[in-house]
């Protein structure tokens, strides 16, 4: 995990399973001064870019319905209903395949892009990934490094339920569409246990920079 030939030397992925408390760690390390690079943005961005793409695979049902039914879409909607493609995708294996397939290549390289700027400044900076180990991990992303976010799974439901206002169902698909947590913390560098208050999460986050301060 430590080897010299990693080319984002200063680079500390940020990672997690959903509703873990990702944004929460990110929010803190923003705080602290620290650059974080969000994939979900990126993520967000490049689905629009790839909108009509995206569109012609899997139907008009996941295009944006104008508020008004005769008004056109201005340039500032988005194309793409994140939340009707996320109910085809998270219930099917081969249908959340096939948009990776359209999205990871870009999500990829803009995060690199991004990355090798934030490498001159040769200062530690976050790379917030939450799909890190599902979408090829250390060997995709050249790091040294990674944080894992983590909470109990009762505690990601009751999370998923009351903020996004999912049913239970749905709620268990989405979680189980990703690696287990538990996986993941076994392949991290450092774990960080959100299953407490806000106030522990940032105590813990703080204690993590102290290690990274003594590491310079």
């Amino acid at each position: 995990m430590l080897e010299s030939n990693r080319n984002l030397h200063y680079a500390i992925v940020l990672t997690g399973g959903i509703a873990c408390g990702k944004s929460s760690v990110a929010d803190i390390l923003k705080e602290a001064h620290f650059e974080v690079v969000c994939a979900d943005t990126i993520a967000h961005r490049v689905l629009e870019e790839c909108a009509m793409e995206i569109i012609a695979a899997f139907g008009e049902n996941v295009r944006t319905k104008p508020l008004n039914a005769n008004a056109e879409s201005t340039i500032t909607t988005p194309l793409i209903d994140r939340q009707a493609l996320g109910k085809i995708v998270f219930s099917d294996p081969k249908k959340r395949a096939l948009l990776e397939s359209i999205t990871h290549p870009r999500i990829y390289k803009q995060i690199l892009a991004k990355a090798s700027v934030l490498e001159r400044k040769k200062q530690w900076y976050f790379l917030d990934i939450p799909l890190f180990f599902e979408s090829g991990g250390m060997a995709r992303y050249p790091v040294r490094y990674v944080v894992c976010v983590s909470a109990r799974e009762e505690i990601q439901l009751s999370r998923l339920k009351s903020r996004n206002h999912f049913d239970t169902k749905y709620a268990k698909e989405r979680i189980d569409a990703q690696m287990p947590t538990t996986q993941k913390e076994k392949q991290s560098t450092w774990i960080l246990y959100n299953n407490g208050t806000k106030e522990e999460l940032k105590q813990q986050v703080q204690t993590f920079i102290q290690t990274l301060d003594s590491m310079h």
